[in-house]
């Protein structure tokens, strides 16, 4: 198996940091530790509660599921974190899913939820920093004026909402092995909802903000 055999936390912020690499390291290049810092957070949020959310529902489910960082994958990753490549990939690692069904319904269904929350993960961080960003930070600016942090928590909310929506379509592309295939092959209509509103989401975040 192309997988690198060390312990799953480690294994998860390895991945975690690479994305944040593949997001900012623009910023780097540039000298911007601060603007790093803060779209790397936001890559971060947008990586580390995706690829949690589908181990737990696998593991509710029933299976045994454990994430592992892939060679192949890491390493394309880590090729387009440089700066200006205008294409990312972002595959470090992937949660294995061992299922205890034999049925073929059943393992269509599993692959089908645990494939989803990982996307709806994201479309729910993107959603919850779209209403923050309209309601709550105008607020906070005719509290605190336009201060350094208010700034920064602006400058974080438009990257979290177009990292999340880009993250979430990357993943329901119904290509294998991504998130798509196995739920288009299982629920048809929740993945055209879903991709529309990742697409929607992407859109304001390029758009309008």
């Amino acid at each position: 198996m192309d997988v690198f055999k060390i312990n799953e936390p480690l294994s998860l912020l390895i991945g975690g940091f690479v994305i944040m690499l593949v997001f900012g390291s623009r910023y780097l290049v540039q000298g911007n530790l601060y603007d790093f810092l803060i779209v790397g957070a936001a890559a971060f949020l947008a990586s580390i509660p995706h690829e949690i959310a589908h181990k737990t529902a696998a593991i509710r489910l029933g299976c045994y599921a454990r994430y592992v960082l892939s060679p192949t994958g890491l390493l394309i990753t880590l090729i387009t974190a440089i700066p200006y490549i205008p294409v990312k990939f972002i595959m470090p690692g992937y949660v294995v899913v061992s299922s205890p069904y034999y049925e073929p319904e059943i393992n269509k269904r599993v692959n089908g939820v645990v494939s989803m929350v990982g996307p709806l993960v994201n479309i729910g961080i993107g959603v919850l920093s779209l209403i923050i960003y309209y309601l709550v930070l105008p607020r906070l600016i005719i509290m605190y004026g336009i201060t350094s942090w208010i700034l920064s928590l602006a400058l974080f909310l438009v990257i979290s909402i177009i990292i999340n929506g880009w993250v979430a379509i990357f993943n329901l592309l119904p290509v294998p092995p991504l998130d798509g295939s196995k739920i288009i092959s299982w629920k048809p209509l929740i993945w055209v909802i879903m991709i529309v509103t990742a697409g929607v989401i992407l859109y304001i975040g390029n758009v309008y903000l």
